[in-house]
């Protein structure tokens, strides 16, 4: 972006400035919208199909290693669920509100 605004280093931009001149959405936001558009996709699976299963699964045994566990998918949808303020009991079922409401 920097480039194709022809802003240099020494302009003193920070990044957030320029994606705010530019009027693009971030990358980070870009990213969130397409994982919570899959969830609704999940959400209206039958409990046979196997990414269901696997999203709702947990290990049978097993241990963690020491220290702070990695950041699990689910983790990142509830995060991203509860900063967005969506609520997903009867909203995951009607694609189209969920799609309006995601993004």
């Amino acid at each position: 972006m920097r480039h194709l605004m022809r802003i240099t280093w020494m302009d003193n931009g920070t990044s957030k400035d320029i994606l705010e001149r530019t009027g693009l959405p971030s990358m980070e936001y870009l990213i969130i919208r397409k994982n919570l558009r899959w969830t609704g996709h999940l959400m209206r699976m039958s409990p046979d199909r196997l990414p269901k299963q696997v999203l709702y699964s947990q290990l049978s045994s097993g241990h963690r290693k020491r220290g702070r566990p990695r950041l699990r998918f689910k983790d990142s949808i509830k995060r991203n669920l509860t900063l967005r303020d969506i609520k997903t009991d009867s909203l995951s079922q009607q694609r189209d509100t969920w799609r309006a409401t995601v993004k």
